[in-house]
C-alpha cells in the first residue's frame, strides 16, 4: 500500500494510502498526552446507502395536492400565495410531500404524527382556532385522532423580484483523459464573495443533493443568498459527467476523483479571478475533498466536511450480509455499486421477481 500524501499541522497528521481497492485514512491527533491514532479503511465501491435513501426520499417528495388529492384541495392561488384546505379523517395517511413556509389555521381539534425523510417523528396536537407559522418542510402525515383533522394552509411563494435575482447555469469542465465534468453555478445578485465548491459523495448527483428544487431545501440556494459564489460538481461516473473508466464502479477511484476536483477548482479560480475557494465535501465526498486539500493547500481557503466520518462502531443489522466471507468485518468489494449482487451476496439477496433479475441484473 503506497502513501499518497501526508499533511502535518500543530495538532494532527493525516496520511492517505491506497492499494487500488481501498483507501486508508490515518489521522494522528497530537497533544494532551500520548498521540492518538484513528485508522479508517474504506472500500472504493461502498455507497452510502442511508444518504442515498434519505436524499431520494426528499427528491421524490411532491405537491400534496398531487400525491394526496383526497386530503388537500386548492381554494385560491396566485403568484404570491396558495391557500389549501386540508382534511384528514381518523387514520388517514399521506405520502411524503413538501410545503413551503406557511400559516396553518386549525378549523378543528386534531392530533397528527409527522415523519421526515430522515425518519424523525413529531407528534402535533392543535385546537380549533389555533394559528401557527410553519417553516418549509418535507414530511408524511398520519391523523391519529378520533375526529376529522381540518385546517386551512396559506403557503407563501417566493416573490418574483427575489426569484429573479437567483440564477443557475449548468456547464461542463474538461478533465483528464478528455472527460466531461458537470458543474452548476448558483448566484444571487451581484454581491458574490468567496467561491465555494460542493462535492457529493455516495449519494444522488450534486444537483439533487445540494440544489433540491423544493422551497427551503436547497443548500446551494441558501449559500448563494448569503453572498457566496456557489458551484456544484459531479465527478466521473456521477450524474451527467463522463462515466468512470471502469464501468463496474459508480465513480472513479480516489485518485481519479481528486483529479476531477482539481480540474473543476482550476476552472473556477481562472474564471472568478480568485486565488482560493472553500471546499465542501459531503460523506465520501468529504474524504475526496480532504485528499485534494492536503495536496493543493494553496488553492483551498477552508475545508468543510459533513458526515464524513468512517470506522465508527455502530450497529447495523445487515453487516454480516455485506461482509467479505473470507475477511469478516470487511465489506465485500465484489458488490459493486452498479451490481445489486455478486458472488456470495447473490445467495443471500435473491430478487423476488425472476423477470427483474433477468432484465436488471444481467
Amino acid at each position: 500500500m503506497s502513501a499518497l500524501n501526508t499533511k502535518r499541522c500543530n495538532s494532527c497528521q493525516t496520511l492517505y494510502q491506497s492499494d487500488g481497492e481501498t483507501v486508508r485514512l490515518e489521522t494522528i491527533l497530537i497533544g494532551g498526552g500520548s498521540p492518538k491514532r484513528r485508522l479508517t479503511v474504506m472500500p472504493r465501491s461502498v455507497l452510502l446507502l442511508h444518504v442515498l435513501f434519505c436524499s431520494l426520499s426528499a427528491a421524490w417528495a411532491q405537491d400534496p395536492v398531487k400525491v394526496a388529492p383526497q386530503n388537500y384541495k386548492v381554494l385560491l392561488e396566485n403568484d404570491r400565495v396558495r391557500v389549501l384546505e386540508a382534511l384528514l379523517k381518523p387514520s388517514d395517511r399521506t405520502p411524503q410531500h413538501s410545503h413551503p413556509a406557511r400559516v396553518v389555521y386549525s378549523l378543528s381539534d386534531h392530533s397528527a404524527i409527522f415523519r421526515s425523510p430522515e425518519g424523525r417523528v413529531t407528534h402535533s396536537v392543535s385546537k380549533a382556532g389555533d394559528t401557527v407559522w410553519r417553516d418549509p418542510v418535507i414530511h408524511s402525515e398520519e391523523s391519529d385522532g378520533k375526529t376529522d383533522s381540518h385546517a386551512i394552509l396559506v403557503e407563501f411563494k417566493e416573490s418574483p423580484a427575489r426569484a429573479e435575482a437567483l440564477t443557475r447555469s449548468d456547464y461542463f469542465v474538461t478533465g483528464e483523459s478528455s472527460s466531461r465534468l458537470f458543474v452548476r453555478h448558483v448566484t444571487f445578485g451581484s454581491n458574490q464573495q468567496l467561491p465555494i465548491l460542493l462535492v457529493p459523495g455516495g449519494s444522488p448527483p450534486s444537483e439533487v443533493l445540494f440544489d433540491l428544487p423544493v422551497a427551503g431545501y436547497s443548500l446551494a440556494d441558501d449559500l448563494a443568498r448569503m453572498g457566496l459564489d456557489v458551484f456544484l460538481m459531479n465527478p466521473r461516473g456521477w450524474g451527467k459527467s463522463t462515466p468512470a473508466p471502469n464501468s463496474a464502479e459508480a465513480v472513479g477511484d480516489s485518485k481519479q476523483v481528486t483529479a476531477d476536483i482539481g480540474s473543476v477548482v482550476g476552472d473556477i479560480l481562472r474564471n472568478t479571478g480568485q486565488a482560493r475557494l472553500v471546499l465542501f465535501g459531503h460523506a465520501s465526498g468529504g474524504l475526496w475533498a480532504a485528499m485534494y486539500a492536503t495536496q493543493h493547500q494553496d488553492n483551498v481557503a477552508a475545508l468543510v466536511l459533513l458526515n464524513s466520518m468512517y470506522g465508527v462502531d455502530a450497529p447495523w443489522g445487515l453487516r454480516q450480509s455485506f461482509e467479505d466471507p473470507n475477511h469478516p468485518g470487511t465489506f465485500d468489494a465484489r458488490a459493486g455499486p452498479y451490481r445489486l449482487h455478486s458472488g456470495g451476496i447473490a445467495r443471500r439477496l435473491e430478487p423476488i421477481d425472476p423477470s427483474f433479475q433477468q432484465g436488471r441484473l444481467a
